[in-house]
């Protein structure tokens, strides 16, 4: 009897460590999420693909300016070394697909717009720069930005651009944001950056797909995404929901689709002409 009460105390002991175990890998697993190379990996459309509106066209760079700045060489300093540091491992992830390479590269990331990004979004650069030099380390920060979107998908990157594209002065160029509003791998096409433009590309099965933004955003925080397309076409369309929004919102006519803040929303059908998807980041 003695026996089967201290087999009966072992057992329980076992199990109890099996669950302590248990509970222990899933408290490490959601702890280490931001640390997990994903690997999206879309592709930047050209910029005859890709009009963009007025609403959207105003906060962007003029050529003058921009060419201006890209004259400037800059002297070695902290930031662009840090920059240049990121970069470098940014590429070195892209080949091995390593989650270690990944934890340092978006440890330093967080780090640098922690110290160095304002509240606004916009960098936060020592007075000592010329503002050439701002503008040429801004457009690096944005490169890196857009690169490890593409790379990743993970929307941390578009918010952090969309911070710098919607700035309350123009300091990013045409060419930057026709590299990253739309991306693309095969039917799989991504939102990244919310404002009044339009994107089209050849569907793997044949004919012209047309995916247009009418928004007036940032002033409001409503869009409207339209299809045109001449026959049906099954697409994964991924609508970049930023981190700020507040009961945010996607629907087809009745049919709601799950969206989240920090999350893209996946819209999985076949799109005919004149379809319409609403999207509200804030209700």
């Amino acid at each position: 009897m003695i026996k089967m009460f201290q087999n009966k105390k072992i057992n329980m002991k076992r199990i109890q460590n099996w669950i302590l175990s248990g509970i222990i890998v899933i408290l490490y697993s959601c702890g280490s999420n931001s640390y997990r190379l994903s690997v999206v990996d879309s592709k930047s459309l050209s910029g005859k693909q890709i009009t963009l509106g007025d609403q959207i066209s105003k906060h962007l760079l003029t050529d003058s300016l921009r060419t201006e700045s890209e004259k400037n060489i800059l002297k070695p300093n902290a930031l662009l070394s840090k920059l240049d540091v990121m970069i470098a491992l940014a590429e070195q992830v892209r080949k091995s697909e390593s989650d270690s390479s990944w934890a340092s590269l978006t440890s330093k990331w967080e780090d640098f717009r922690k110290n160095n990004i304002g509240p606004d979004g916009i960098p936060d650069l020592p007075d000592s720069l010329i503002n050439s030099q701002s503008t040429v380390l801004t457009q690096k920060w944005a490169e890196l930005n857009i690169a490890l979107l593409k790379f990743s998908g993970e929307v941390r990157f578009g918010d952090a651009l969309e911070g710098l594209f919607y700035s309350s002065q123009p300091i990013l160029s045409e060419k930057l944001l026709k590299s990253v509003i739309y991306t693309r791998k095969y039917d799989q096409v991504f939102v990244n950056i919310i404002g009044s433009s339009g994107m089209s590309y050849t569907h793997t099965t044949g004919g012209t797909v047309k995916l247009i933004q009418q928004t007036d955003y940032p002033d409001g925080n409503e869009m409207i995404l339209k299809s045109e397309c001449g026959d049906l076409r099954f697409m994964d369309v991924f609508i970049r929901i930023p981190s700020w929004a507040v009961n945010p919102s996607v629907t087809h006519g009745n049919v709601k689709y799950v969206a989240l803040p920090g999350e893209y929303c996946e819209i999985s059908r076949k799109w005919e002409n004149g379809d319409e998807i609403k999207v509200v980041l804030k209700n």
